[in-house]
């Protein structure tokens, strides 16, 4: 991410340095001096349109056909990265190798004004094409990016605040790029941290699924990190030899190559290590470090589950063959018997609706099914039916043969039915699914076969099915927007997810979120109190973005205080308070101190300060005179 006084630039200032040449302007982010230069070589002015540079729907076609690995990998992250994002004037953009945009989900107001600007599938974001950008510096300098607004190139893109990064594949290729991007009046300072933790969520799931015969060890120093994004991951042959690693593994092991022998990088030797599939023991690695390790054979994949903060290696425990989603609940006795029934259920083959709020973890639920089921090591297909749109749903969901309409490939594509096939296929807000397209879905479950369009001999498909809706599937079953039939069909068993208000592990999953983003982070009773009133109407995915900005804004060292966490938050718990009282009086010192705090830390700058607390200069002003 951009330097912090990168985001106090006075507007204008460092364009002007950049359209005179300057090789580095003062307060601009890192390598976006270079990338002007870049632009300027490859012919361009910042005066240009950035009209062109489209691909044609035929060819868009042929390129998402060559990435649809990275697509399928990849569109779980987006939709997550979707809703971290949502209501804040941005999207989240999955582009190719080549910097051509290949997927883009995001909050529509923010779409009409990006695609006037090309900012949509198709479009190639290259540094040759469009000059100075995330996705094109990212490409450029194989490395995380963070452009914002006039440090743009062309004139045209200078609304746009983006961060991007690089995915790579397990040969450690460059294969994609993630970007967040939005009109933000200033550098938005977890866009880079979302991108990164959502590349390497994807780059973990490639990993893990690229060699199926192959052993897997997850490790870290730290036992409480095992099965999360911090993991390390080596693939490893049944020889021995290392096939395959990913970023936080390179770290643990400083002679860590691709063949290099596992033997030569532990003090335990390959074959003892072989035997122990699926325990949890204590390694030593040859640069003398102890770490907590699982290993996982081809028979085990799909069983992982997080190693429990404190749990001996090699120690059983009931509970983890009871309890099949430790990650997603802190001991809440209700959850752990719905998630049960669930597994039971979906394993035998019954297709599973769930239910419940936006952010409830109805998608990591879906994931944590198709991963404990017999099905674990096949792919699983997650269609998000509200983000289709109408006139390429049937296509998309279905396949189509060659020359099946205007624009289609000329090789063809298979469609998210048929490569479910031997997997789960996870229909997400499948109520907003259009009447047409019910009727074929309807009809490839009951044949178990698909008919891509144009098509017309049946593709015999078997998958496990996990729907996915925040409406009432019944009511609109009465209400005509959606067939009963159909609904019959996919309700085999209902999961109704609780909102995150009503759970009774709410504050363990504070403290267990919270371990899993800083694990030396520490939170003052007041600000946890004020967490635990707050009425979540986001749920999982709201209490995971509050934690990640408390952690941003909290001082080095210190624990979250209130003044850390989201203003909707303190706004919510100020409203519950009502007239101050001895404990609110005591609150609004603290808030004080902290406004004091940091004030000082901006060396008296009170319009930074204000954007590091959250909150408006006029409000800082006022509290501190009347304080």
């Amino acid at each position: 991410m951009g330097r912090r006084d990168s985001v106090e630039r006075p507007a204008g200032q460092i364009r002007g340095q950049l359209l005179d040449g300057a090789e580095s302007p003062a307060g601009a982010a890192e390598g976006v001096g270079r990338s002007w230069q870049r632009s300027r070589e490859n012919g361009l002015t910042p005066e240009r349109s950035a009209a062109d540079a489209m691909l044609e729907q035929a060819a868009l076609a042929l390129v998402r056909e060559r990435n649809q690995r990275l697509i399928a990998f990849a569109l779980p992250e987006l939709e997550n990265l979707r809703h971290q994002i949502a209501g804040t004037n941005s999207a989240v953009l999955l582009a190719d190798a080549n910097g051509v945009i290949l997927e883009r989900h995001g909050d529509p107001a923010f779409s009409r004004r990006s695609q006037r600007v090309a900012l949509q599938p198709g479009a190639c974001w290259g540094e040759s094409a469009r000059g100075t950008n995330a996705i094109g510096l990212a490409l450029a300098e194989q490395r995380s990016a963070s452009v914002h607004g006039e440090e743009h190139f062309l004139a045209c893109n200078t609304f746009l605040t983006c961060a991007a990064t690089p995915i790579r594949d397990v040969n450690g290729q460059l294969t994609g790029l993630l970007d967040v991007s939005g009109d933000q009046p200033a550098r938005q300072l977890h866009a880079l941290g979302l991108v990164r933790m959502g590349a390497r969520m994807i780059e973990n799931r490639m990993l893990e699924t690229e060699f199926p015969d192959a052993i897997y060890l997850h490790f870290h120093v730290r036992p409480e990190l095992v099965g999360t994004l911090g993991e390390g991951i080596v693939a490893v042959e049944p020889s021995g030899r290392v096939l395959a690693f990913n970023e936080v593994a390179s770290r643990h092991m400083s002679a860590l190559t691709v063949h290099a022998e596992l033997d030569g990088l532990l003090e335990s030797s390959f074959d003892e290590l072989a035997g122990r599939s699926d325990e949890w023991i204590i390694l030593r690695t040859r640069d003398g470090l102890n770490v907590t390790a699982r290993i996982q054979g081809p028979a085990s994949r799909g069983e992982r589950v997080s190693v429990p903060m404190g749990r001996r290696s090699g120690q059983p425990r009931a509970a983890d063959v009871d309890d099949p989603f430790p990650a997603l609940h802190a001991g809440d006795p209700g959850f752990v018997d719905l998630m049960w029934r669930a597994r039971q259920v979906f394993n035998r083959g019954i297709p599973l609706v769930l239910e419940g709020e936006t952010g409830t973890g109805k998608e990591w639920v879906a994931r944590r099914l198709h991963d404990c089921s017999e099905r674990g090591a096949g792919p699983m297909i997650s269609v998000n039916c509200a983000a289709i749109p109408d006139s390429l749903a049937e296509a998309e969901l279905f396949g189509y043969r060659p020359g099946a309409f205007t624009g289609a490939s000329r090789e063809g594509a298979a469609g998210h039915v048929q490569r479910a096939d031997g997997g789960t296929l996870f229909l997400d807000e499948i109520g907003d699914m259009p009447l047409s397209i019910q009727s074929r879905l309807l009809r490839v479950l009951q044949e178990r076969a698909v008919v891509p369009i144009g098509g017309t001999d049946p593709i015999p498909v078997n998958f496990s099915l996990v729907s996915a809706t925040h409406q009432n599937l019944a009511q609109r079953v009465e209400q005509g927007a959606f067939r009963a039939d159909l609904y019959y069909r996919i309700c085999g068993f209902r999961v109704t997810l609780p909102a995150l208000r009503n759970r009774a592990d709410l504050e363990g999953l504070i403290s267990r979120m919270l371990a899993v983003e800083d694990p030396s982070a520490r939170i003052a009773p007041a600000a946890r109190d004020c967490l635990l009133r707050y009425p979540w109407p986001g749920n999982l995915r709201e209490l995971q973005n509050a934690l990640r900005t408390a952690l941003a804004l909290a001082k080095p060292g210190w624990p979250i205080e209130i003044l850390d966490l989201p203003e909707p938050i303190r706004a919510s718990d100020m409203a519950v308070a009502g007239e101050p009282s001895e404990a609110t009086g005591g609150l609004r010192e603290a808030e004080e101190r902290c406004m004091r705090d940091a004030v000082e830390a901006h060396g008296g700058n009170y319009a930074a300060a204000a954007r590091a607390l959250g909150i408006s200069r006029s409000t800082l002003y006022r509290r501190l005179r009347r304080g």
